[in-house]
């Protein structure tokens, strides 16, 4: 078994790779797509992974270019969050929208469920401050856009295109972003002591999201739970919808979904 180091700096010469590999020699403009908002409202219970409170969520239409918004039906007012990076206030084992005392956390299941799908706008109501976990996958999300549908708008989108290479490292997890004409994902899981390691590759649209990755549950190890119920998480959490990795063992009600 590789060092974690070794392996690290071994996916990134296999990006590097697979981008020099499949960059076009002259790259061209893609034609840009309209903005899309879900058809109509839909609805969905739960509890919230950390916080463990019940919680009633609502996806809804929105204007095109208002973005993803989370509003906090609970709250005197129905204050709105906007899904920016400017509002990101914390990512320990989860994100966390804010806006002045207002928190709206563990978004990102439902953020993922938007860009997958290519949703520009919509507004998520909330009647507590965490969405439903359901299975510990953005399954129940994705049924909840396909039921409700999507449609294009009159706006064009805003598309960000990456124009040299970028890079963040934060212990012993580093991530490369390279140019190219898809939106292209090469990534590794694995602990310290490379358990389960797995490695993926995918052109990420509508499709491969909801048949490659939307199926995908929370996980974690089982030396790390006494941490986290330490410092108030994983209340609402359990074997239904979470994976947990006990040395060799996987601790879950189903089998795994996918295998290394």
């Amino acid at each position: 078994m590789w060092p974690q180091k070794d392996r690290i700096q071994s996916l990134e010469a296999f990006i590097r790779w697979e981008w020099l590999a499949n960059a076009p020699c002259g790259r061209f403009n893609p034609p840009v797509l309209p903005q899309q908002t879900i058809g109509r409202s839909v609805s969905f219970s739960g509890v919230g992974l950390h916080s463990g409170n019940q919680v009633r969520m609502t996806f809804l239409p929105a204007p095109a270019g208002s973005g993803i918004r989370f509003r906090r039906t609970d709250l005197d007012g129905a204050p709105e969050i906007d899904a920016r990076v400017q509002n990101v206030s914390e990512t320990n084992r989860s994100t966390t929208l804010s806006k002045g005392s207002i928190k709206i956390h563990t978004v990102e299941h439902v953020l993922a469920t938007f860009s997958g799908f290519r949703i520009d706008n919509a507004i998520v109501e909330l009647d507590a401050n965490e969405p439903p976990i359901a299975d510990g996958s953005a399954r129940e999300y994705c049924r909840m856009v396909e039921e409700a549908g999507i449609e294009a708008q009159h706006e064009k989108r805003d598309e960000y295109a990456i124009t040299e290479a970028i890079q963040l490292q934060s212990g012993e997890t580093q991530m490369t972003m390279l140019p190219d004409d898809v939106f292209r994902v090469s990534c590794t899981s694995s602990d310290g002591k490379g358990r389960f390691t797995q490695f993926l590759t995918v052109v990420v649209n509508p499709e491969t999201w909801k048949v490659d990755l939307a199926h995908a549950r929370t996980f974690c190890f089982f030396e790390e739970i006494e941490f986290l119920i330490k410092n108030g998480l994983i209340k609402g959490g359990s074997l239904e919808n979470a994976v947990v990795i006990r040395d060799d063992a996987v601790l879950t009600t189903e089998p795994l979904r996918w295998r290394a």
